[in-house]
Parts: structure tokens; sequence; C-alpha cells
């Protein structure tokens, strides 16, 4: 079965290729089991051919038109591209990214846990202790992504992996202005997760590094 067999490109001419050709990224990978699609796109877990170990790919869809303009494209490509380049022990670590005019591709590591939201969905209202040892931890990995200039913008518990052993690792810096379906905006400009989102987030006005810390304080 190919990768992403339901893939439909929409060609434009405003949206340059860069970087590694998709189609050759993704002959790499063998498909296991598709995770989740939706209007924010597909996540695939794949067998990397070459280095013989699992790995995520996120597919997200570049809209044009009316949605986004080929200029906020390229500069949310750019911001992802950046985001790639984060190492730290709780960030899910993006190993490859490339694009083609419909689509955008993160092959990000493999993680074997769960997200924040199912774990809370399961035990119940967070210990204090639990709370505060993952709270510790996501802010471990904000500071280390706003040292470098990048800002999350979509900080919530279903963007947060739990692994067994109690380590946190958030996941989709840099991706956040891609996702603009109805139900995580509340207005053109606004970026985020309705329930999390900062006052200036809601507002469409420019957001910073408080955004996030105001968003985890939420979550």
């Amino acid at each position: 079965m190919p990768l992403f067999s339901q893939h439909t490109a929409r060609f434009s001419p405003d949206v340059p290729l860069e970087g590694t050709s998709s189609r050759e990224l993704l002959k790499r990978y063998q498909p296991l089991e598709t995770l989740a699609t939706g209007g924010f796109g597909s996540i695939e877990i794949c067998r990397d051919t070459h280095l013989r170990r699992r790995v995520a790919i996120k597919r997200i869809p570049l809209i044009n038109g009316a949605g986004m303009p080929a200029s906020d494209i390229m500069d949310v490509l750019r911001e992802a591209h950046t985001a790639a380049m984060l190492q730290h022990p709780n960030i899910v670590q993006v190993i490859d990214f490339t694009h083609d005019t419909a689509y955008a591709y993160l092959v990000m590591e493999y993680v074997d846990g769960i997200t924040l939201t199912d774990y809370i969905e399961q035990q119940g209202v967070l210990k204090w202790r639990d709370a505060v040892h993952f709270t510790v931890q996501i802010l471990k990995a904000l500071q280390h992504a706003h040292d470098r200039g990048i800002v999350h913008r979509d900080i919530k518990s279903s963007n947060v992996m739990l692994l067994s052993d109690g380590t946190i690792k958030v996941m989709d810096f840099g991706i956040a202005r891609f996702n603009r379906e109805n139900n995580k905006t509340v207005s053109e400009k606004t970026i985020g997760s309705v329930h999390y989102i900062s006052p200036e987030q809601a507002r469409g006005d420019i957001t910073d590094e408080r955004s996030d810390i105001y968003s985890v304080g939420v979550a």
C-alpha cells in the first residue's frame, strides 16, 4: 500500500518546491498503521527502511486561496523547518521535513506513549506531584524552543505525549499556523485551540513566548 495513498496534489505556481523531494522522501518509508486523519492532516506510523526503525509521518495540507496566501504558507514552512532543528529530551524530534505544492511532511521520532489528554481521561484529575512533574518538563521544552525564537502557539494536553517512565514530550512545534480548522479558531487571524489560547491569541494579536506560558497554565 502506498504511503498516503489518498494524496491528491493541488499544484500552484505560487508555492515553489524546496528541499528534499517529497516523492523521494516517502519512498523510504513503509506504512504500518494510520493513527489519525482529519482536517489537520494525517499521521502514519511507518518503518524507516534505511535505519530500520519506526517513525511517525504527519502530512499537513497547505491551504491556499481563501485559506492562506502563498506568502504566508512560505513563512510557515520556514518556521516549521526551523522548529525541526530543535533537539531536546522533552520535545518530539523531527527527523526530516519537506513539502510539495499540496502538503507539508514532517517525519518524527516514534513515541511509544499516550497523549496527556488520554492519560487524564483514564486516570482522572492529576495528583499534584504528577502535575508538577509534567509541568516542569513542558516548561523545559518551551524554554529550549523560546531561546531559539520558536513559539509553539498551540500548547494543549493533546500535544503533549507521556511515556511509560513519566517522561513528557511536547510535539507539533512550529506547525500550529497550519491548523485553521473552524473548531480551532475564533477569528481568521487567531491560531490555537479555543479552550487554551491566551487573550492576545483570541484577539488575533501578535503572540510571543508569554502566550505559550498562559496555555501551559490552562492545560
